[in-house]
């Protein structure tokens, strides 16, 4: 048991990093091909770069759900912490597994929707780069699979170590 423990703290961790990269890595280059069109578009006769439209269409969406995960980690994400401070210990412990189940199973439905509808997306392409616009979708895809993975093992580490254990941050202290 001890073990199922460890292994589920491994992957929250490894989603965490992996998260906070996506986060650091995709504004970094949404901030430099912005600017380096903003600049293109003055110093260049013909404009701006024509790819430039296309990317913050395709990398956005996995800056955004990286940062859905993060937050999801930190307990930020659709929380209801004020139902909790309510309730007696057992059942603030039942109605956070609840909670964190019925959000699970969402986020995993989610998942094998945007699947579905990346499929059909694919099928299309990007005007410049020719990328398929199933990018976006899988990006969804992923994001939610990981919330829900993360919202589980939040749930098996509150479980398992005692409320005390649940990761709140403020907003105001949200680092990456």
């Amino acid at each position: 048991m001890l073990m199922l423990f460890q292994i589920v703290d491994i992957v929250e961790r490894i989603i965490v990093r992996l998260s906070r990269f996506v986060v650091i890595a995709s504004g970094i280059a949404l901030t430099v091909v912005t600017t380096g069109n903003v600049i293109a578009r003055y110093a260049l006769s013909g404009g701006g770069f024509s790819f430039a439209q296309e990317l913050p269409m395709l990398i956005f969406p996995w800056f955004i759900l990286a940062g859905i995960v993060l937050a999801a980690h930190m307990g930020g994400h659709m929380a209801v912490e004020w139902l909790y401070e309510r309730l007696g210990e057992r059942l603030r412990y039942a109605a956070f597994v609840l909670a964190s189940a019925v959000s699970a199973f969402t986020f995993l439905v989610l998942s094998y929707q945007a699947i579905v509808v990346a499929e059909i997306a694919g099928v299309e392409r990007s005007p410049v780069l020719q990328l398929p616009n199933s990018v976006g979708y899988y990006s969804l895809a992923l994001g939610a699979f990981l919330v829900a993975i993360v919202t589980s093992s939040v749930a098996v580490r509150v479980l398992r170590f005692g409320w005390d254990k649940r990761i709140q941050v403020g907003a105001e202290e949200m680092p990456l």
